[in-house]
This record gives C-alpha cells, structure tokens and sequence, in this order.
C-alpha cells in the first residue's frame, strides 16, 4: 500500500469520526458547551446574500411568506432554503405561486442560488395562492435532509380561500426532494391549533424523537404556536401548545442547540411591534419555552422574518433576515455575531 493511498485513507477515517461526534454531540449524545445568546449590539450590520429575481421569475418577490426558511451545514456547504412568489395576485395583492428554493455558500454569507430552482412546489390546484407558506429542516442519522414545509391548499383553481398542512420533504443531497405527503393536518381534530392553517417552521431531534414547531391559525388560535412530537420522521402522535397570547407569532422559531439539552429560538413576534425574542427550552420539554433570555427590536429597515445558525467550528453567530413590504429591500440579508461561552471571559 502507497504511502500517499494510506494518507487518504488516515485523512477519510478522520473527516468520518468527526462527522460522526458532529452528529452525536446536535442529537444531544455528547457535551456541547453552553453558549450565550448575543446582545443587539453584537450583531454586525447586514450584509446583503440573495436579491430578488427578475419580473416573471420564480422569486421575483421575496416577502409575503415566512422566509428565509431555515439552514443545513452538509458536507461543509451552507444550504439556506427560501421562499419566492412570481409575482402579485389579482385578487388581493398578495405572493402568487409561493415556491421553495436553496442557495449554496462556503462561509455563510456569499451565497448563490441553485440554478435548478425552485426545488419544492405545491399547487394542487394550480390556485395561485397555493404553494410553499414556510420550512425548516434537520439532519437525519444517515445525513439526509428531513425538510418540513407549510403545504397551502384550496378546493379549487379559483377560490380565495385556502388551509394548510404540515408537509414532508427529504433529500440526500440538499437539492433534489422527495415529497413525502402530509404528516399533520389542518383538519386532525388531535393537532392542536386545528380549523385552518398549520405551517412548521423549526424543526430539531433529541435522540429518538421528532420534534416540529408550528405556527397555528384557526377560528380559536391567531398564530399560536405548537409543538409535534412523534418517533419517527413522518408519525406524529403528540401536539402541545407552546404559546397562545394576544402576541402574534409570525415567524422565527428555528430551534438552536445553546447547550447539551438546551435549545433557543429566536421568535419574532407581532405585525405592528416587530420584536425578536429569545426563549430557551430543555430538549426534552420543547413545549416549556422560558425567558426572553434577549429580546430585539427588528433591525431597520423592518427585516422582519429571520431564521438563525450557530456554526461552533467558526464559533460564529449568523442571522437571516427579509424585510416586510418592497420598499425595504426586496432581499434577504445576513448578520453575525460572534459566539461566547457561557463564563467565557473572551
């Protein structure tokens, strides 16, 4: 055997048990140093890492969903999963034909979108106010991406009026999907926040079980949020209301593992006030939020919808975000933060 045969082969066996402690140490297995939740002014100014397409294009419009969606580290490659529409609606002004799409990066901030775009459709219909309304996703034992999606359906090619389920996607490579139907529905009388429309948008494992956050809309419930609980991808038996309050909750909630059994979510809360809070929960009890550990006033110009990753081998925070209306920047832009160890005096 070659020295350089045996080199590559040292070099394989390494990168493989270190992906393994990787795996281990977010499924909650191994110890994970607890990190802090970075203070406003700690986060850097936005840099910008997708614009819009162009008029007619897929993405032509980039608000108007709760997007972007959520982050995947694979096999070193950022993957940020987002939603476009292609335009306006006649009847009301709002997204037409929302559609999931991905963009690759190497360091978290220089991104460029997949040229196969969009990845991910749903117009059973062909209404044009189906589609993709939100997204967030996880890593599976054999690496394959599990992205759950708010699937929005109508009765017919016209109506106005639309539900939406709880929608199952995976990928062993991050851009091409499987659709895997619906795993909970708007109208499963055990789904809490049942009646309307039911929209995942963060999603973590801790050990064996399967937990998706949801935003629930309903004649009762006016963007609570719930938790889905089940062992395995697609069977979900439990459903727990996690926070019902005059407080709309309109986006955010990609859970971040702070510690071994902690994890945070960065919740963004209220059409007019636009806050950001930070809430903790045990892995184990993800219905129990407690804090806010921080709370942000959105950063200006109104970058409302944000999903957040920590990536501890650059030891680094970083922030997503898209604005509201089209006159603050039809964009999604990135934010960092450097990450800190609990009693870490660097």
């Amino acid at each position: 055997m070659t020295q350089r045969l045996i080199s590559f082969i040292s070099f394989l066996l390494i990168h493989i048990i270190l992906f393994s402690l990787t795996i281990l140490a977010e499924d909650g297995k191994d110890n994970l140093p607890q990190v802090t939740i970075p203070r406003a002014d700690e986060w850097s100014r936005e840099q910008v890492v997708l614009e819009a397409g162009p008029k007619g294009s897929w993405d032509a419009r980039l608000y108007g969903q709760i997007s972007p969606c959520t982050v995947v580290k694979k096999n070193g490659t950022w993957l940020l999963y987002y939603i476009g529409a292609n335009g306006n609606r006649t009847t009301d002004g709002g997204p037409a034909n929302r559609s999931l799409g991905v963009a690759t990066s190497t360091d978290g901030i220089h991104f460029k979108k997949f040229e196969k775009n969009p990845i991910l459709t749903h117009q059973p219909q062909n209404n044009p106010e189906e589609g993709v309304f939100s997204a967030g996703a996880i890593l599976d034992n054999n690496s394959d991406i599990l992205l759950y999606f708010g699937a929005t359906l109508a009765s017919n090619p016209t109506t106005e009026s639309v539900q939406c389920n709880a929608g199952l996607a995976s990928s062993n490579d991050g851009f091409h999907f499987e659709n895997q139907g619906y795993v909970f529905s708007w109208n499963d009388s055990q789904v809490w926040g049942h009646g309307d429309e039911i929209s995942p948008i963060g999603a973590f494992r801790a050990g064996e079980i399967f937990n998706v956050y949801y935003i629930a809309k309903s004649a009762e419930v006016s963007w609570g949020l719930g938790v889905a609980r089940g062992d395995s991808p697609s069977d979900f038996s439990r459903f727990i209301k996690v926070q019902d309050e005059q407080r709309d909750i309109i986006g955010g909630c990609d859970p971040i593992r702070i510690s071994n059994d902690s994890i945070a979510l960065f919740v963004v809360k209220d059409f007019s006030a636009n806050t950001i809070e930070v809430l903790t929960a045990h892995v184990d009890h993800p219905e129990k939020l407690t804090g806010p550990v921080r709370k942000y006033s959105v950063f200006r110009p109104n970058y409302r919808h944000t999903t957040v990753y920590l990536d501890r081998e650059r030891k680094m925070w970083f922030m997503y975000q898209s604005t509201d209306q089209p006159e603050n920047g039809n964009k999604i832009v990135v934010r960092t933060a450097p990450m800190k160890l609990v009693d870490s005096k660097k």
